[in-house]
């Protein structure tokens, strides 16, 4: 259904008729229906009074990835859901929104404000349009009832979409439906990113200012209940898919907000069920009685915010997570494709890390624990368990730092396989919010897993003790044995330059670790076969580095051919639908690169 209007709770036109004929057939039932039957006429009760009701116009049509005007979904995924049983689709949101006074973010707290009691409303009516991304399952008996809104993160002058890349994989194996919305100016009016500057055929109507009269994102507060208010009212949203609980989530920029929203605005008129605040420290009332988990990377334990860290309560839980970055590896893997695809190269830039010295991206799965926190709030919400508590990290003596052990790596938090059985160097503070990710050379792997056998148990002991503390869902957790499985730690093989797993792609440089990595975050469906074979070009790289001559040039050849033979098997789950033509790209892209450097080894 194109471009219609969903006015306040109005049911699109297919609802509206069963809607229509299920009256109908009650009453027949009842004998009812004439001036005597007391519930004749009666509106449904509206159970979020204190939240308008937006209108809803969508889905929005879109052109295609080569429509000379961009009218597409500005960042539409490049995650291949229709082959996981999901759709996308876009919709414009609009209404009149509420200005409140409540305080300013304030990066640096680390105690909250001088304010008390609730935000107070300073001006109402205010008219509003912008646009919110649906993902949900086509299939109403995969949909588990819970709707995760993701307020998009603005720090990069557009809508950053980085709640979804971490948290997709729980969403869509557990049937969860996600809407993104762009609740700020900065991500729809940036004149060189925003949405207006990407297809002012498509979004130039949109307006979260009230043309230019109300700044400092006044609005997007009560845009964001809304955004959960159309999520419970307007069937057209979700395809009329039964919603039982809202969780809201925010990243970074947008997770800070948070703290402001949940302290002082969504306590006059709650309406999400849960918040999770993501790689952000916002300080939070002890008195909330929505149900709150922080996760946190090492990125955010400075400037005293790891001393002053809230201690848990029934409903405030913060999950500090050992070896894991603000902007790790998958944030960028979830990125790059679709960046590359809307903002183009030349605003898809590298990491240089004291000039490009230190290995960046931490690679420790900050995504394993965000799932999970979804998963407790959900389980928090329907049954009333309580999330379990994790220690913080580990203070250095100087009550600041964090405290490391020999290798560099952090000490306490959520500890995961990745620093109960490391292989590298995590540091979430060195190199910004990227963090750094150096990996152990080969003697050093040799002396902590002589054999791939040892390698492989100690990783599956950590997984189940992080399985069975509730920090990681059972699925990651076996993901993680099975990378542990195909990698080569513990094999006696040096892995060189095209075979590290260390940085990030770019458009002239990538290896197998990197391509690895990369498959496995697009979860292909029934992509075993391209698993294998980025496996296998993997394992024949170490050993063209751990061999010499001929032997090296036998094996080096042997991962060109793996290579060629993953190509082949990326572009047939495209033309299945299993891989996105954006992913498809992209890896087909990043093999050949690899291909090119091995020929010249």
């Amino acid at each position: 259904m194109q471009n219609e209007r969903f006015p306040g709770t109005h049911a699109t036109r297919r609802h509206g008729a069963l809607a229509v004929l299920a009256a109908a057939a009650l009453m027949a039932a009842c004998g009812g229906g004439g001036d005597g039957d007391a519930n004749a006429g009666t509106p449904p009760v509206d159970a979020y009074p204190l939240v308008a009701t937006p209108t809803v116009t969508g889905p929005v049509a879109s052109e295609g990835f080569l429509s000379a005007t961009r009218n597409y979904t500005f960042y539409a995924t490049d995650v291949a859901l229709a082959s996981r049983g999901y759709v996308e689709q876009e919709f414009f949101l609009e209404g009149k929104a509420k200005v409140y006074n409540e305080p300013a973010v304030d990066y640096a707290a680390t105690t909250l404000p001088a304010f008390s009691g609730d935000a107070a409303v300073v001006a109402e009516g205010v008219p509003y349009k912008t646009r919110i991304v649906v993902r949900r399952p086509t299939d109403p008996a995969k949909f588990n009832g819970t709707v995760v809104v993701e307020w998009f993160n603005v720090t990069d002058n557009f809508d950053g979409e980085y709640f979804w890349v971490q948290a997709k994989d729980e969403l869509l194996r557990a049937g969860y439906a996600y809407i993104g919305v762009s609740a700020q100016n900065n991500g729809i009016a940036n004149p060189n990113l925003g949405l207006k500057w990407f297809s002012p055929t498509r979004y130039g109507s949109l307006d979260v200012t009230a043309g230019g009269s109300v700044t400092q994102d006044k609005l997007s507060y009560d845009i964001y209940s809304q955004t959960a208010k159309a999520a419970r009212a307007v069937p057209a949203v979700l395809d009329g898919l039964p919603v039982k609980n809202v969780i809201a989530a925010g990243m970074s920029q947008s997770g800070w907000r948070m703290g402001p929203y949940a302290n002082y605005i969504h306590t006059r008129a709650p309406i999400y069920d849960a918040i999770l605040v993501q790689v952000a420290t916002p300080v939070l009332r002890d008195d909330l009685k929505t149900p709150v988990i922080k996760v946190l990377s090492e990125s955010e334990a400075t400037g005293g915010r790891l001393a002053a860290s809230q201690p848990d309560t029934a409903t405030r839980k913060t999950y500090w997570v050992a070896g894991s970055s603000h902007g790790d590896v998958v944030q960028r893997m979830g990125r790059t494709g679709v960046r590359l695809r809307d903002l183009g190269p030349q605003n898809t830039g590298n990491d240089a890390c004291l000039g490009g010295t230190v290995a960046t991206r931490t690679r420790t799965p900050l995504g394993h624990v965000v799932g999970a926190a979804v998963h407790h709030l959900k389980q928090q919400v329907e049954t009333g368990a309580t999330p379990p508590s994790a220690p913080a990290l580990t203070l250095a003596a100087d009550g600041q730092s964090i405290a490391r052990d020999a290798n560099g790596n952090a000490l306490g938090g959520v500890r995961l396989a990745h620093m109960e059985v490391p292989t590298a160097r995590a540091d979430g503070v060195q190199c910004g919010n990227v963090g750094a990710w150096v990996p152990f050379d080969t003697a050093q792997l040799a002396t902590l897993y002589p054999s791939q056998a040892d390698y492989v148990a100690k990783v599956t002991a950590a997984v189940g003790a992080s399985v069975a503390a509730g920090f990681v869902r059972a699925e990651d957790g076996a993901r993680t044995i099975a990378e542990a499985q195909t990698s080569v730690i513990g094999r006696g093989l040096q892995c060189g330059l095209l075979c590290q797993a260390a940085g990030h792609f770019r458009a002239d440089f990538s290896s197998t670790g990197l391509l690895r990595e990369n498959t496995a975050y697009y979860a292909i469906r029934d992509g075993e076969r391209i698993q294998q074979a980025i496996d296998a070009a993997h394992y024949w790289m170490a050993s063209g580095y751990s061999s010499s001559g001929s032997a090296a040039r036998y094996h080096f050849n042997f991962a060109i051919a793996s290579l060629q033979q993953y190509i082949e098997l990326v572009r047939a789950a495209q033309a299945e639908g299993r891989v996105t033509a954006t992913a498809g790209e992209l890896l087909v892209s990043q093999a050949n690169t690899i291909v090119r450097a091995a020929e010249a080894l």
